[in-house]
């Protein structure tokens, strides 16, 4: 029995074939699996080409609370749209408890995310961005016949699969100044010829052209890390580190309180759109 999940058929180039039903054809578990990649990947383009990707709503990453010695860093409820064109949601408040975090991460790790002032809002800090991915998670094994060179007759496979959010902290290890997000779409009051340009000009798979079908690295993506992802927050935590200490010398964590920076995600702003509410007022950076 394997549990191991494929990958979504959304990470690789789709031709937009739909399922042919006919009365007296067979079916089988991939002309199902085919019925759902036609849909949710026309949806994908759809979303992808329209609106790009980032944050939708909600999302906003908090500092952590005055005197708290986890440093939790959370996060809001929200949804985004990844660079595949899948919507992410994050169902309820997250959190990251950045002590815990630092106290796990290498020596020479920390080192490579050293950033000083005036490049960064302290004399000395790690610098660290937060990412969130869409991942797979199989839920309810439910009995079926075995495929691939297995040979049971108990074997499970999943029942659904959740679509999952997934929150990574990520090292920033890159010489000053780190690199952001970049938008390069014309804004509103551009002329029509340099909108008619980039609508012209803007198809994209987002795939580069090696064999591997990967993701073109954006600029603030990390490599090593998932290209789909999408930037939330930057997080300068304080640290004491002399300049010219060895090394093999551990950064140590400052008493100060580290600064979370909302505001150079990509995010997705449609002026007409209609809440209902106002919404829910807070610093962009904190504190």
């Amino acid at each position: 029995m394997s549990t191991l999940l494929a990958t979504d058929p959304l990470a690789a180039p789709l031709r937009p074939e739909r399922v042919n039903y006919a009365t007296g054809v067979l079916l089988q578990a991939e002309d199902f699996q085919d019925e759902q990649t036609y849909h949710r990947g026309r949806l994908a383009v759809a979303l992808r080409h329209i609106v790009g990707f980032g944050t939708i709503a909600g999302l906003r990453v908090h500092a952590p609370e005055a005197g708290d010695n986890e440093l939790e860093i959370h996060v809001d409820p929200g949804v985004a749209l990844d660079r595949y064109g899948r919507l992410i949601e994050l169902g309820e408040p997250w959190c990251i408890r950045l002590a815990r975090w630092f106290a796990a991460q290498e020596t020479g790790a920390l080192r490579t995310a050293i950033h000083r002032a005036p490049a960064a809002p302290f004399p000395v800090a790690v610098v660290a961005d937060i990412f969130l991915s869409a991942k797979d998670c199989a839920r309810g094994m439910t009995p079926s016949i075995a495929s691939g060179p297995f040979d049971a007759l108990d074997a499970l496979v999943p029942a659904r699969l959740a679509e999952e959010p997934q929150l990574d902290l990520v090292l920033r290890a890159e010489a000053d100044p780190i690199p952001a997000p970049a938008n390069h779409w014309p804004e509103a009051t551009a002329s029509r010829d340099d909108r008619l340009a980039a609508v012209l000009g803007s198809w994209d798979t987002g795939l580069s052209d090696a064999s591997d079908e990967e993701l073109d690295p954006l600029a603030e993506q990390v490599a090593g890390t998932d290209l789909s992802s999408v930037l939330l927050a930057r997080i300068a935590i304080p640290v004491q580190l002399a300049a010219d200490a060895p090394s093999t010398v551990r950064p140590v964590l400052d008493a100060a309180r580290p600064q979370v920076d909302n505001r150079i995600r990509p995010f997705i702003f449609l002026p007409g759109k209609w809440l209902g509410r106002a919404p829910a007022a807070g610093a962009l950076v904190e504190p």
